[in-house]
């Protein structure tokens, strides 16, 4: 994958992907009808996970990003992932989705 396609997609990952959610969850909010915003956060949810159990390579550039670092997809190392990110921000994200689809 081209270098600028990975940054991209870790931008999106980061900024673009959670704005999208809380436009679904401001629609929900208007019509009284949280399902779709529930759905959408499982699904960003269990992308997070799935991305970082596959080693794909926007993900770790998202991890970096996100401890204001500079990204390298050329150079991945995996081992700089803190497990409770890797872990934990997918189950939030998890717990808040399974949440909104109970109410």
């Amino acid at each position: 994958m081209k270098r600028s396609l990975i940054i991209f997609l870790a931008y999106a990952n980061r900024y673009l992907y959670p704005v999208i959610i809380l436009i679904v969850l401001l629609y929900g909010k208007l019509r009284s009808n949280y399902i779709p915003a529930a759905i959408s956060i499982l699904l960003f949810s269990a992308y997070q996970l799935i991305g970082y159990l596959c080693k794909w390579k926007h993900i770790f550039c998202s991890f970096q990003n996100a401890n204001h670092q500079k990204m390298t997809p050329d150079r991945i190392d995996w081992g700089m992932v803190s497990k409770a990110d890797a872990y934990g921000c997918p189950c939030i994200f998890a717990v808040f989705g399974i949440l909104l689809l109970i109410i």
